[in-house]
């Protein structure tokens, strides 16, 4: 029985010194404490509001989703009201120079309605815009882009404005056929631009007005009312607009015609700051009405002659 003792007395001594030995071994842990802002509606649910929070992380840890996993545990402020589901998962996020991208779960689209969906999209936007290295954000639900209303996708976007809710009008410039169809002619229009439309929305509005047709009497118009976008995308300056087949199959022909509508649309998209050329297809296959067949993207520059 002595024996026995003494031996666990030893082994536990042994047990003890390895112990001791691994903890001076093990250096302590450095944990940064950062202050940060998340953001929420107001009590009408129309305007932005920020509350202070705190986050501790380590080396290794994705302080932007920690930052996120705070916002969506919503306000502490009862008046507030949190637009965002608190089902949500933040599965992570990626930096690319000073723009990140975040990928959450499918219970981010859980919104009432488009005024909630903006000030959930906003929140997290300026949430993450606070971080000094950040300058803009996409979100991503389970991998794909988040879509705006309007059907396209929110891209990269900017921090929103304090009241993100509220429209802003935007005069375009769009170009329809003079009655002769000798020459393109113009038409002024205000169009209400919502702040995360972004290129895509903007873009999508001004095709809406074009497809519209002119509102003077003595113009024409340059594309089939019947024709519908099916997507459109704006990358590198290039803006890609895919149409239903009535583009083809309810267009007037002619190669004046045709001319007119290849014109008009890129001389109406490039007006926009943010596109230089356009690509046109048709149920995804080039645009070929009668004579031009549109492979590549076309500009101003490249345009036939009517």
């Amino acid at each position: 029985m002595r024996k026995i003792a003494v031996l666990v007395l030893v082994l536990l001594f042994l047990s003890g010194t390895a112990t001791g030995c691994f903890r001076e071994q093990v250096a302590p842990v450095e944990e940064t404490v950062e202050t940060i802002e998340v953001f929420y509606g107001d009590q009408s649910g129309e305007k932005l509001v920020s509350e202070e929070r705190e986050i501790r992380y380590g080396k290794g840890d994705d302080k932007y989703q920690l930052a996120l996993e705070e916002l969506i545990r919503g306000p502490e402020d009862e008046t507030l009201t949190a637009p965002i589901s608190r089902d949500t998962k933040v599965y992570g996020t990626i930096v690319q120079h000073k723009d990140i991208i975040v990928n959450v779960s499918q219970e981010f689209t859980r919104f009432p309605g488009s005024a909630p969906e903006i000030i959930g999209v906003a929140s997290l936007v300026n949430t993450l815009t606070r971080f000094e290295e950040i300058d803009r954000v996409k979100i991503l639900v389970e991998g794909e882009e988040l879509l705006n209303p309007a059907g396209f996708p929110y891209g990269f976007m900017d921090p929103f404005p304090p009241d993100p809710g509220k429209t802003e009008d935007l005069e375009v410039l769009l170009y329809f056929s003079d009655a002769e169809a000798t020459d393109l002619v113009t038409e002024s229009r205000v169009i209400q631009v919502h702040p995360g439309a972004g290129p895509e929305g903007i873009a999508f509005k001004v095709l809406e007005e074009l497809i519209l047709g002119p509102e003077n009497p003595d113009y024409k118009r340059t594309i089939p009312p019947e024709a519908g976008v099916r997507f459109l995308t704006v990358e590198d300056g290039i803006c890609h607009v895919d149409f239903s087949e009535e583009m083809h199959t309810r267009h007037w022909g002619g190669a004046a015609g045709e001319a007119f509508t290849i014109r008009s649309l890129i001389y109406t998209l490039t007006e926009l700051e943010f596109v230089d050329k356009i690509k046109v297809t048709v149920e995804g296959s080039p645009l070929s009405i009668e004579h031009v067949y549109l492979l590549d993207p076309v500009g101003r520059e490249d345009l036939p002659s009517p």
